[in-house]
């Protein structure tokens, strides 16, 4: 099969993330293709609050990133600031946010289908944090999985059709900042018990049935999961064993976040699953991270935004031209001008004027980085089911 070289270099990057030619069925076949990114945690915080002073304008901010998401088919983002609303309080310190709808809207406009909302920040407003961001989300025709309004809006499932081809979704936090009480544990979807962030018996019995229902009812299913540890590109004991219960129960691509930090993407179970184990923060301004050292200060600045295609073709469903590009969230030395820049337009004048450049967010830093993370190739690979 095709291998797409995922070497972290200028050049490569600027080819590999262009849309990739589609091969011509012979006559007889049919061939569907979805075309996805994948983007990390949409944080919201204060000093980005500060730059733009009127939260109904983003002064550019996603205007470089836009083009890859509006020109597919299929993008996904963590959203890890609830949209509360104003009554709610906005917040993006303190370890616990809220945006108003003014930000939903920035987030609106980069054309995402799906966001996941199991993350350790779904409960920082409680239910009404929770179902203001629902409603926002259904207004704007955008599938949040992972919060819900009650028990029966989790049980119905959460599917979309794209060229003919079903998507099944699930998400799931480790856990809340804000423990959700016994009445409410309907309304956020945790792998863990909350009182000890422990994987039970009763809660991996709950995410197996509501795993295993989702794939009875979709062709390929994507997991969303918030999980490990933050500020490191280790992987997690409870990552690797919560992975491999995801891939025997027939998940296709998981998709991890957390760490504030890119960590290893790879194909897990003997090829069987797609695991992106944390694409970092794609969103958030937060210069001093004084929870670590300067290697995951500079880290939190740097995401990873991944590409494929899902192809059905003679029967079968592939993953197909994987491909990935670094993202630079940046701003200047005086907390200005914040813009997310993919990697193939991060010039030196945008490098050098870094707020982090002197600390080593460098581009060579960037590049080492991502080759240590990332296998210089991802194969295609035929899933292990038949449309």
């Amino acid at each position: 099969m095709k291998k797409i070289k995922l070497f972290v270099c200028l050049v490569l990057l600027l080819v590999g993330c262009q849309p990739q030619p589609q091969t011509q069925p012979q006559k007889g076949e049919t061939k569907n293709t979805v075309s996805c990114h994948f983007i990390g945690d949409l944080l919201y915080e204060k000093p980005y609050y500060d730059w733009i002073e009127d939260d109904s304008q983003d002064k550019g901010y996603y205007d470089l990133v836009r083009p890859y998401l509006q020109n597919d088919d299929l993008s996904i983002a963590n959203l890890e600031t609830p949209i509360g609303g104003k009554e709610l309080n906005i917040s993006g310190t303190g370890y616990s946010f809220n945006a108003s709808r003014e930000i939903g809207k920035q987030v609106a406009s980069l054309d995402l289908e799906v966001v996941s909302t199991a993350n350790n920040h779904a409960n920082d407003r409680g239910n009404q944090g929770i179902d203001n961001t629902l409603d926002f989300l259904k207004e704007k025709d955008i599938l949040a999985v992972g919060t819900y309004y009650n028990q029966d809006d989790r049980d119905q499932g959460k599917y979309m059709t794209i060229h003919g081809i079903k998507l099944g979704f699930v998400s799931y936090t480790y856990a809340t900042n804000q423990i959700v009480s016994d009445e409410n544990q309907a309304k956020v979807a945790l792998f863990n018990r909350p009182s000890d962030r422990k994987m039970t018996q009763a809660y991996k019995d709950l995410l197996t049935k509501e795993v295993t229902q989702t794939r009875e009812n979709c062709d390929v299913l994507i997991a969303m999961m918030h999980w490990g540890n933050e500020f490191t590109y280790d992987i997690s004991t409870q990552q690797e064993e919560v992975s491999q219960l995801l891939s025997d129960l027939g998940v296709d691509i998981i998709i991890g976040n957390h760490s504030h930090c890119s960590q290893p993407m790879d194909w897990i179970n003997n090829n069987r699953t797609l695991c992106m184990y944390s694409l970092g923060n794609f969103v958030s301004a937060d210069p001093i991270v004084d929870r670590t050292h300067q290697e995951f200060k500079n880290a939190y600045n740097v995401s990873m935004m991944v590409s494929l295609d899902i192809v059905e073709e003679n029967n079968q469903i592939s993953i197909q031209n994987i491909d990935y590009i670094p993202v630079i969230n940046y701003y200047d030395e005086h907390l200005q001008n914040f813009k997310l820049i993919p990697y193939d337009q991060y010039t030196t004048q945008y490098e050098t004027s870094h707020y982090h450049y002197q600390n080593g967010l460098t581009k060579k830093w960037i590049e080492e980085t991502y080759q240590q993370l990332i296998p210089q190739s991802l194969s295609d690979h035929v899933l292990q089911k038949t449309a």
